[in-house]
């Protein structure tokens, strides 16, 4: 690298250029390192600017080639007789999720609210335990058994682990507040849309506790207590926040506490709440318009009242879209405007305004909101109904003679199309029934209580509410949420706020590589990008050479955004140190 001055006049600057060689040729190419600025300006600042740029090229230079120079290592070839004979190895991938932790500030969160005592063994014990989870989940006891295989994570003993689970129970709302505090500064988050859903977690355990209850699992384990979640997400696919209620709790049940937390923390006076129809309950409907908030919620056609059934099949006030090419009708759209009638408790005064009359007080009214069912439907999604349907009439047909194939058909849920006679095994496929469910082929409907949307506005809000099954998919499946491996209620309730925090980081990382690199990564690349990376280390305390291997375009892609100081193939403890924030001397001393 050297000092060039270019241009003429009141043009000249001041560069860092270098020079490297065409292979094959003696001409060599010219590159613009850096312009330092107006050779005029500059000179009159400093007069001795060019010889002071000239060291600072130099050393520049010298740097570079330090750089690039082989390492040095001695290493034995003695044979191996036991485990600790072979090369040591440990996992750094955990870099990406300390400088997440660090971009979101938890470790500031967490040394703040962890108590006075021993505050900072309690949230580094905190960031291993999320840590961890996000890169290979496993029980308290194994994830504290694996510390020694972690780069730079300072050994900590076994009752503190499960000592911080109280510590995220006690803490939760605080921990919720602040991650969306973040969320807010760091990510374009929009309201008011937010989603909502419900699914349980089952215990490998029929002992009762206060969330651990018996109550219908939605993974089909109903001989186990279980505890039932409803998680809220933005339109980003980030969590807002979750509750945790007794696994004997309905669906319904559970959206007044999530919305009053939702509005606390987005501190707005209304939201959109979104969710499937196991939601739609006249008490949820009707409290999200007592508070002035929206809904939109996907509406069953089959379970609709005939007289709404003769407005979907009337031809009239559809809106077409159709191909130009093959002249087809692709999608069709049509809202109707309808009254919806909710049933609703009554309130106290409302029992007790009531005529005395024989037998039992009437404990529900009817209530009518307003509302736009948006009806579509698309040739795509009549196609894969269709061949949804045939698939299932294809297994069935073959099942006709199997009587007990088809009894085990019947109890998951696939005897729509069956009919037989009572006190006999002599099934048969209900034609009728074929042919009624075909008339719904490629429609869908959606209600919500704001008039003023449009039906692509409403659709595109409600075709968000994959995420958050994603998300359910993620914490069962990606962070294994469960089973759960702990028993006392507080230890639960600080389990579920860990697998929350690894589900924040794991979205956010998402959201980072989509932002900054236009990618979208599945949670398992992602996981799989904390978990694979590995550093060999060579060589003899404190003169090692770590050596980076299984490295994935994921933690690079990361790594850059969070911008850590890219990787060398082979690097000195203090160099890897630099590149990962992590000290292996921890693991080495």
């Amino acid at each position: 690298m050297y000092v060039a001055v270019t241009g003429s006049g009141k043009a000249k600057v001041i560069q860092f250029r270098e020079d490297t060689r065409i292979p094959g040729t003696n001409k060599k190419k010219t590159r613009v390192v850096k312009t330092l600025g107006n050779y005029e300006r500059m000179l009159a600042e400093d007069p001795d600017i060019i010889a002071k740029l000239k060291r600072e090229a130099a050393e520049i230079t010298r740097s570079k080639k330090q750089a690039r120079a082989p390492l040095e290592l001695r290493v034995s070839t003695q044979e191996i007789f036991q485990p600790d004979d072979v090369v040591p190895s440990y996992s750094f991938g955990h870099a990406l999720v300390k400088q997440l932790w660090l971009d979101l500030s938890l470790d500031t969160f967490f040394l703040r609210h962890a108590g006075k005592k021993n505050a900072d063994a309690v949230a580094q014990a905190l960031y291993y335990l999320v840590a961890h989870r996000c890169a290979e989940p496993a029980s308290i006891r194994k994830t504290s058994a694996d510390q020694s295989f972690y780069a730079g994570v300072e050994p900590l003993g076994l009752d503190l682990f499960y000592d911080v689970l109280n510590v995220l129970a006690d803490r939760k709302d605080d921990l919720i507040l602040h991650l969306n505090n973040m969320f807010e500064r760091k990510t374009d988050r929009r309201g008011p849309e937010a989603y909502y859903d419900v699914t349980t977690y089952a215990f490998e355990s029929t002992r009762w506790g206060e969330l651990r209850m018996f109550g219908f699992s939605k993974d089909h384990k109903h001989n186990e207590v279980q505890g039932v979640m409803g998680l809220l997400l933005d339109s980003n696919g980030l969590p807002i926040t979750y509750q945790l209620f007794p696994g004997n709790t309905m669906d319904q049940n559970t959206l007044e506490d999530s919305v009053k937390h939702l509005q606390t923390l987005y501190r707005l006076e209304k939201i959109t709440v979104v969710a499937d129809r196991g939601l739609n309950s006249g008490a949820n409907l009707a409290l999200l318009c007592s508070n002035e908030h929206d809904f939109v919620i996907s509406y069953t056609l089959k379970r609709s009242p005939q007289s709404f059934r003769e407005l979907v099949w009337d031809t009239d006030n559809w809106t077409d879209a159709i191909d130009s090419e093959t002249g087809q009708v692709t999608f069709r759209s049509k809202t109707i405007r309808q009254n919806l009638e909710v049933r609703v408790p009554l309130t106290a005064e409302e029992m007790e305004s009531q005529p005395r009359k024989p037998g039992r007080p009437r404990k529900y009214g009817i209530r009518e909101i307003p509302v736009h069912v948006h009806l579509t439907w698309s040739a795509k999604r009549a196609a894969k109904d269709r061949k949804d349907r045939e698939r299932l009439l294809e297994r069935l047909r073959k099942n006709l003679d199997s009587p007990s194939r088809l009894k085990a058909k019947m109890r998951r849920g696939g005897n729509q199309y069956l009919q037989m006679e009572l006190d006999t095994e002599n099934w048969r496929i209900d034609e009728k029934r074929i042919e009624e469910a075909a008339r719904y082929d490629g429609y869908y409907a959606v209600i919500t209580n704001n008039l003023e949307r449009t039906t692509e506005e409403v659709v595109s809000i409600y075709r968000g509410l994959w995420k958050i099954e994603e998300s359910f998919r993620v914490l069962k499946t990606d962070l294994r949420a469960c089973p759960v491996f702990v028993w006392s209620d507080e230890h639960i309730k600080g389990h579920f706020a860990m697998c929350f925090v690894s589900l924040c980081l794991i979205r956010y990382a998402q959201y980072l590589l989509e932002s900054h690199k236009g990618v979208q990564y599945s949670a398992a690349r992602i996981m799989d990008a904390i978990r694979e990376p590995l550093a060999l280390v060579q060589g003899t305390f404190p003169e090692n050479i770590v050596t980076p291997t299984r490295i994935c375009q994921e933690y690079l892609d990361l790594a850059e955004i969070l911008k850590l100081p890219a990787l060398k193939t082979n690097m000195t403890l203090t160099q890897f140190r630099s590149s990962t924030k992590l000290d292996l001397s921890r693991n080495l001393k």
